[in-house]
């Protein structure tokens, strides 16, 4: 008697066809990458409507005072100014900060003396 080891069959070879397979992966690689593209140009167009209206508007209500500049006093009627906003009532918006850093990068690097010294 003579024992001869088992051996486990493939899935791949009891399931059909390899090449019915792929073509299924690649339909589905190809639909998600058109989502993924959709979902970046939604993203992209929010983010640049979101500058856009930083660029207009600037200034948001401080979020401590909630834009009223100061605070009223536990006891009493005294007030005193926001420390956050020195009693101003406003905050730049991040994207205002965004805009501002790349201008400012921007200008540094076009008035740069050391690119293209005219003498």
């Amino acid at each position: 008697m003579s024992s001869t080891p088992a051996t486990a069959i493939p899935g791949a070879a009891t399931h059909g066809s390899y090449l019915g397979s792929a073509s299924i992966d690649l339909t589905t690689a190809v639909q998600t990458a058109g989502q993924v593209a959709t979902v970046a140009l939604i993203v992209t167009a929010v983010a640049g409507f979101y500058l856009l209206t930083c660029a207009v508007w600037p200034f948001g209500k401080c979020r401590r005072c909630t834009g009223a500049g100061k605070f009223k006093s536990p006891f009493g009627n005294a007030y005193r100014h926001c420390g956050r906003c020195d009693g101003s009532g406003l905050r730049v918006r991040f994207g205002r900060k965004v805009i501002s850093y790349y201008r400012r990068t921007h200008t540094a690097a076009t008035n740069s003396t050391s690119k293209g010294a005219r003498k």
